[in-house]
C-alpha cells in the first residue's frame, strides 16, 4: 500500500477511504439529522421543491459555483448528504446547536447561531437576478414551506 493514507482508529490501523469528492471543513450537519428529533419538519421539507433543488440543476450547471451557492449546502462538498436547500440554510449550521439539550435552551440555542428564519434567509437566494418563471412573492412563497402545523406561516423582518 505504498502512497496509501493511513487511518489510525481506537481498534486498529486501516487504509483511508478514498473519496472522489473534496469533503469541505463546515459547520453543517444535514437534513437527515435535523429529521431525528423534527420528522414532521423533515418530511414536509422532503415534499417540498426545496429539498430537489439540486436535482433541478443540468449537468452543466450543476458545476456553476453561481447555482450551487443556492442550490447546495456547501458547494465545495457535493458528496456528503448536503444537496438542496436543507433546514440549515434557513436556520443557520447546525453543528452546536442542534444537540437535543441546546434545541430545549432557547438562549443559548440562539447564542450557538441558531436562526429561526426570517425574510432574509430567503433573499440571499431569492433575488431578482435568480432565474425564476414567476415573480418570487415572500408571503405566498412561506405558506409553502410551512413545516410547524401549529404556527402560522408569516415572514420575519
Amino acid at each position: 500500500m505504498a502512497g496509501a493514507a493511513i487511518v489510525v482508529g481506537a481498534v486498529g490501523v486501516f487504509p483511508a477511504a478514498r473519496s472522489e469528492q473534496r469533503i469541505a471543513d463546515h459547520d453543517f450537519i444535514g437534513a437527515d439529522r435535523c429529521r431525528t428529533c423534527h420528522v414532521e419538519a423533515y418530511q414536509a421539507w422532503e415534499r417540498s421543491a426545496h429539498s430537489r433543488a439540486f436535482q433541478t440543476l443540468s449537468p452543466k450547471d450543476q458545476k456553476d459555483p453561481r447555482c450551487l451557492s443556492c442550490h447546495t449546502m456547501v458547494p465545495a462538498d457535493l458528496g456528503a448528504g448536503l444537496l438542496g436547500v436543507q433546514c440549515e440554510s434557513c436556520h443557520g449550521a447546525g453543528r452546536y446547536y442542534s444537540v437535543e439539550w441546546v434545541m430545549r435552551d432557547d438562549e443559548l440555542r440562539a447564542q450557538l447561531a441558531f436562526d429561526a428564519g426570517t425574510t432574509t434567509s430567503c433573499l440571499r437566494c431569492h433575488t431578482d437576478s435568480s432565474p425564476n418563471l414567476s415573480a418570487f412573492v415572500l408571503d405566498e412563497k412561506l405558506r409553502l414551506i410551512q413545516h410547524w402545523p401549529d404556527r402560522p406561516a408569516k415572514a420575519k423582518p
